[in-house]
């Protein structure tokens, strides 16, 4: 509880004082008091009137103190992202990678509700050294949905939208809070696989579809793409200047993670560190399952947190007691003093 208005307290103080002087005087009282008979008592009868008055001036003085009951309402608002997956669906994309590592989430209700993908037909003979599950792609695919896991568990309002490249880009899904929809369409991700890599040399290229979407539905301040591939093309010369100055007027920050690429130092790399991104090498699943935490991590929200207060008047409980202190001391003062 706190005083609206601390110093009225200081009545305490002083409204004793008009009283004790009409005591002096004889003023208090009641008239015709005379003809009643006086109560005998001891000494406690004499001070019950005195306690009653002195409790309600002191209520009076807390009334006008306005005393109020605050309360603290705390409000979390989180600023939310806009962010974009590009996954790279080119022909070596298909290579051998390895066997995707667990979850480092586990099961979310996104897990519960994706009613599974039906079985994939291969035709011909399959080369046992790139199976189906252990490819590049696959292993974008495991690191994606982890990436998908941990942004629905955080419940921050992030928009995810979803495409796939090769020489030509090819949209899965669009901006939307709705990860569910997400999720199931990163588990398509690898159909069609083939062709070459096209990372704006001749343009569109992925950057170039990322900022074309976020100009059209792009809502937040923050902007970000991230982009699997395994970095069979490059990015130089007048192109690298086209793609940065792109990401820079669209406030774009690229991450890059390279799946198994021979190239030493990529430039695709040096770009997105360019746009205030990071570029990352994974040589392997574990690796790539990293990258993708980290990036998670360097991702995080931000959440302001907002107090409002109410406040609930109190005072009319202490004039109420007030007015009934002093009534009472007035009559008990009347009964048992005058004579």
């Amino acid at each position: 509880m706190i005083l609206a208005n601390p110093l009225w307290l200081l009545l305490v103080l002083l409204l004793p004082i008009p009283w004790l002087v009409a005591r002096r005087k004889g003023y208090v009282g009641l008239p015709g008091v005379g003809r009643i008979a006086p109560i005998k008592g001891g000494w406690i009868l004499h001070l019950i009137p005195v306690l009653l008055l002195v409790a309600g001036f002191a209520s009076l003085s807390i009334a006008l103190a306005r005393p109020q009951k605050l309360h603290v309402v705390t409000t979390n608002s989180f600023k939310s992202r806009d962010i974009l997956i590009g996954v790279d669906i080119s022909g070596s994309m298909a290579g051998h990678f390895g066997k995707p590592p667990e979850s480092v989430v586990g099961q979310t209700e996104l897990d519960k509700d994706f009613p599974g993908r039906p079985d994939r037909q291969v035709k011909g003979k399959q080369d046992p050294f790139n199976a189906i599950g252990e490819r590049r792609i696959d292993n974008a695919q495991a690191a994606t949905l982890d990436f998908i896991r941990n942004r629905y568990l955080a419940k921050a309002g992030d928009r995810v939208g979803l495409f796939v490249f090769d020489t030509e880009q090819y949209w899965h899904w669009p901006l939307t809070h709705d990860l569910k929809m997400i999720y199931r369409k990163v588990h398509f991700a690898d159909e069609g696989l083939g062709g070459g890599t096209n990372f704006g040399s001749y343009p569109p290229g992925p950057i170039d579809a990322a900022v074309e979407h976020l100009d059209d539905m792009g809502r937040a301040n923050s902007r970000v793409l991230i982009m699997v591939t395994d970095c069979e093309d490059s990015v130089y010369g007048d192109t690298f200047n086209r793609l940065e100055e792109l990401a820079a007027r669209y406030r774009l920050k690229l991450y890059v993670v390279v799946v198994g690429s021979s190239q030493a130092d990529p430039d695709i790399i040096r770009l997105a560190e360019a746009t205030g991104g990071k570029g990352f090498r994974a040589d392997n699943p574990q690796d790539l399952k990293d990258c993708f935490q980290t990036i998670d991590k360097m991702e995080q929200s931000t959440v302001t947190v907002e107090t409002s207060e109410n406040r609930e008047e109190l005072f009319f409980y202490f004039a109420w007691a007030a007015i009934g202190f002093i009534l009472l001391g007035t009559i008990g003062e009347a009964l048992v003093l005058n004579r």
